[in-house]
């Protein structure tokens, strides 16, 4: 797909359907509810403690297939895709798992160096050759905790990384979906880069036996009861859409 092209499309896409109609479900019949889906031209930006962030990206791939025929282009930041897990959350979903696979492109970056001249140079590319719907960052901003890179270099490659991405997901209206699952520290300053270029928050805290998820922006916020390992939900069955 030319670049020409991509841009034409997000153009005739009236804003008021990017916005209410381009969504993707987490699969989380709580979270979905309170943020309404993962909605096209906006990034969304997952941190915290809870073992639910690590699932969030497994789901997503299969729903945006599900959803819209459509592929996901999955950069892992922190060895933390697996397409077993995928492809195990499309037996559930009763999706063929080759199909779903087929249509999630993964990418690995090992440092923020690689990372950097991923998105500012070939992720467009990888755009342009594969027509995603999502997008996803796995485990960020892990690498930028890196103690071999200055904290000051650091924030500055951060702030090209996340102003790049809000160019791509605003010029080819992508859904957009960065998750942090790292107990560690980051400083004010990571955070507030982060914090100030994306469209939405959520905090997911852990304290047994639920998941406390707090929206910074519209400061709103609901409860996760978790339920015992295997039990399924309304939702694998097709009766939550």
């Amino acid at each position: 797909m030319l670049k020409s092209d991509a841009i034409k499309r997000s153009s005739l896409e009236p804003k008021s359907l990017a916005k209410l109609d381009i969504i993707v479900q987490s699969g989380i019949i709580e979270l979905d509810a309170l943020l309404g889906g993962f909605k096209a031209g906006e990034i969304t930006y997952i941190s915290g403690d809870s073992s639910l962030i690590s699932e969030i990206p497994n789901q997503l791939c299969v729903n945006t297939y599900r959803t819209f025929n459509s592929s996901t282009i999955y950069i892992d930041g922190g060895i933390c895709a697996d397409p077993y897990k995928i492809a195990k959350y499309a037996r559930i979903m009763e999706i063929d798992q080759d199909d779903v696979l087929n249509n999630v492109h993964i990418s690995r970056a090992f440092t923020v160096y690689q990372l950097s001249t991923f998105i500012n140079h070939s992720l467009e590319k990888e755009i342009e050759k594969h027509d995603p719907r999502t997008l996803i960052i796995g485990k960020f901003p892990s690498l930028f905790l890196d103690r071999d890179v200055p904290p000051q270099e650091s924030q500055i490659i951060l702030k090209n990384i996340i102003i790049k991405l809000h160019e791509l997901t605003t010029e080819y209206n992508l859904i957009t979906v960065l998750t942090n699952l790292d107990s560690r520290l980051y400083s004010n300053r990571i955070r507030s880069i982060i914090q100030s270029h994306v469209h939405e928050t959520v905090k997911m805290k852990y304290i047994e036996p639920c998941t406390y998820v707090d929206l910074t922006r519209r400061q709103e916020s609901t409860t996760i009861l978790h339920m015992a390992e295997g039990q399924l939900r309304l939702e694998h069955f097709g009766m939550v859409t």
